[in-house]
């Protein structure tokens, strides 16, 4: 395989498994270059890109829905409200939250923005992360630039950490 579509394959799987990606990358024999140019590469432009998506889902919710709902005909809505009723009451002897769950929200309350940014790459995925981040703290400017660097400097720790290990195997 050429060396470009390595790292294009690297940086398609640091898009969404952000963590694992040097591992693959030596796998595929990309050299330390290659792979980290591939982790951030793929880790910043899919931030990015599932950043500005958040917004589309958003607006979807807010101002389309209700459209679809008025133009949607009756016998649907009342096959959806149906589906929706029997699936409620299958969710109510369900616990509400898993530990995950408790996580997710420990971590947003207790650390706010800084642990959103800092855990992305690492406990959450990237485009998890980015939703997040998106939806509780897009108002402030400065999150985006902060996460992008977060994930830039974490990439490279991640990347070093694990060529380190793997020059030793």
């Amino acid at each position: 395989m050429p060396y470009l579509l390595k790292v294009l394959n690297v940086a398609l799987l640091a898009s969404v498994k952000f963590l694992y990606t040097p591992i693959y990358a030596f796998i595929l024999g990309l050299d330390f270059w290659g792979s980290l140019v591939g982790l951030l590469s793929g880790g910043v432009i899919s931030f990015i890109g599932f950043y500005y998506a958040t917004d589309i889902i958003f607006i979807y919710v807010r101002h389309l829905k209700p459209v679809v709902v008025k133009v949607t005909p009756d016998s649907t809505r009342l096959h959806y409200r149906n589906w929706k009723n029997r699936r409620t009451e299958g969710r109510k002897r369900k616990k509400r939250f898993t530990k995950t769950n408790r996580i997710f929200v420990r971590v947003r309350v207790k650390y706010g923005m800084w642990g959103i940014i800092l855990s992305t790459p690492f406990a959450l995925s990237i485009p998890f992360g980015a939703f997040l981040l998106r939806k509780y703290y897009g108002h402030i400017k400065i999150a985006l630039p902060l996460a992008l660097t977060a994930i830039i400097v974490e990439g490279f720790v991640i990347n070093a950490i694990y060529w380190f290990f793997m020059k030793h195997i």
